[in-house]
């Protein structure tokens, strides 16, 4: 099994070793190291990257302490909901126990300023005890933007380690990818490959019937990751041709499929099944501990779209990781009417815009 290759345009090059991944200077590094250091499972969306892409649209970002006798800084992300007022959003926090709900809900309240409500996201495995004392803290259950469950895969186990624990399947199509010539491996983030990959995401798009962001949008993501050496764009070509492609994002030691597309009138290459092996093998050289593949439906909604998408990630490792649900905390009357009402919002702007509130 040969490892990841390098890949510039479309032309195979041979691989070259990983490199230190350069730190940001100044207030950004250093708000990236408190982050990386008190958060259990470190999350792009709280990093100071993620902060400069949001930054440049609707939402404005404030960084708080959340801590009680130990420090927990978090992004907050706030935005003005037309007639009704601010919502502050705190996506993919993670390093809370049960014994911290308490704590951490005095001092949302107490920093809310004018937002009539506070929406966390908890980037952990489900805990019923944790679920309660957010319940008891008086939060409610409200609808989560983030996806709740993932295939995570470990690559810094190694390459070995990682074939054994795939489904017999996956290791066929990755072998059946190779005889037929395709090779995979990381590509410059170029105009051209930029344009390559959008190419495959409205392909994918149309095909699937998934939703994908604005073009200007994922640029604007790509380039602020592959700037700071946190995003990777990896693509898988056959005779010249780019068939599939994906962007990786990386956050301390965990990485995430954050977008993908492909061709499909030649399904039999296998080109997207050696791709993702490809970005293993490269993460597993740079040390990277978690690889998140992203949303699969729940498995036991057996009628869920997308059982197509679980099929796949879940022969790279079966087990399915359940993230914890999202919770909402009103401040002011009338907060709770549009928590129940958020699910229509969000599709009338979505059909207003063509694009997605969050």
């Amino acid at each position: 099994m040969r490892s990841v290759q390098s890949v510039a345009a479309t032309t195979p090059t041979k691989p070259t070793p990983p490199t230190p991944a350069p730190r940001r200077q100044g207030v950004a590094a250093e708000w990236d190291d408190r982050v990386l250091s008190s958060h259990s499972r470190p999350h792009f969306m709280q990093s100071s990257t993620w902060e400069r892409v949001r930054t440049a649209g609707p939402w404005h970002v404030v960084r708080r302490e959340f801590g009680s006798g130990r420090e927990h800084p978090a992004l907050v992300f706030e935005r003005h909901v037309e007639g009704v007022g601010v919502l502050e959003h705190v996506p993919r926090l993670s390093g809370l126990g049960p014994g911290d709900v308490e704590a951490f809900t005095d001092r949302v309240r107490a920093e809310r300023g004018v937002a009539f409500a506070s929406k966390v996201e908890v980037y952990q495995p489900r805990d019923e005890a944790l679920i309660a004392a957010f319940a008891a803290a008086g939060w409610l259950p409200t609808r989560a933007s983030q996806y709740r469950h993932a295939v995570v895969v470990e690559p810094a186990v190694g390459e070995e380690r990682l074939l054994a624990a795939m489904k017999s399947r996956a290791r066929a199509e990755i072998r059946a990818a190779e005889r037929n010539g395709v090779v995979a491996g990381r590509v410059e983030l170029s105009e051209e490959n930029r344009s390559r990959m959008l190419d495959l995401m409205r392909e994918t798009e149309e095909r699937s019937g998934a939703f994908f962001r604005t073009g200007d949008y994922a640029e604007r993501v790509w380039t602020a990751f592959a700037d700071d050496d946190r995003g990777h764009l990896y693509f898988a070509t056959h005779e010249g041709r780019v068939v599939a492609g994906a962007f990786v994002a990386r956050f301390g030691p965990t990485a995430w499929y954050k977008d993908g597309g492909s061709l499909r009138d030649q399904p039999q290459l296998m080109a997207s099944r050696l791709l993702q092996w490809s970005i293993m093998c490269d993460l597993a050289a740079t040390g990277i501990e978690r690889y998140d593949l992203g949303h699969v439906p729940s498995p036991s909604e057996p009628e869920a779209p997308g059982r197509g998408l679980l099929i796949f990630k879940r022969a790279f490792a079966s087990e399915v990781v359940e993230y914890m649900p999202a919770f909402f905390l009103a401040h002011e009357p009338g907060a709770d009417d549009w928590r129940r009402g958020e699910r229509d919002f969000l599709a009338d702007y979505h059909r207003r815009t063509g694009d997605y509130w969050y």
